[in-house]
């Protein structure tokens, strides 16, 4: 796996210069460091697919983590799924493995599964900035993976856009 951080330096929790700057920045936290050596150790065991993608970043919000990883092939949704049971059960945490997109609406959802997203809208408001609404049957909101509010708080934070969810 392709890792923002040196390999050697997630395994061995001594940190070289470039990769201890990168933590002083903020980019990367305790929480990638130990998520990155999880899924080393997956790699070496049983999860050999894990050799083509690379780790982006982490989310915690609550109980929830959210993985961004990429890959030049395409991502299975079945591995998406043995992989985020997995780390549930290492991590001892709800833990949501995603793929990195450009889209909203494969963002939310992928986060928002097994609930389905009826449609991203966009919202202008006043002052001439604008918030997207990611729209949610109200009868897929009782399958939502976490509270509306944890759910707005992580799209906020992967998107970099002001983001609400919206129960129809």
């Amino acid at each position: 796996m392709k890792l923002p951080l040196c390999q050697i330096c997630v395994k061995s929790e001594l940190l070289c210069p470039r990769c201890e700057s990168l933590v002083e920045k903020g980019e990367y936290n305790e929480t990638d460091i130990k998520i990155m050596r999880v899924l080393l150790e997956l790699e070496e065991k049983n999860f050999g697919e894990l050799k083509e993608m690379t780790y982006h970043k982490s989310f915690q919000e609550d109980d929830l983590i959210v993985i961004i990883i990429s890959s030049t092939k395409k991502i299975s949704p079945y591995f998406i799924n043995r992989l985020s049971r997995t780390l549930s059960d290492k991590l001892k945490a709800k833990v949501r493995v995603v793929e990195k997109t450009g889209s909203l609406k494969r963002l939310a959802g992928q986060l928002l599964a097994p609930a389905r997203v009826l449609g991203v809208n966009m919202l202008w408001l006043p002052d001439g900035s604008w918030q997207s609404i990611v729209r949610v049957s109200k009868y897929d909101a009782r399958v939502l993976p976490s509270s509306k509010e944890i759910l707005e708080r992580l799209l906020r934070k992967i998107s970099n856009v002001e983001v609400k969810i919206r129960i129809e």
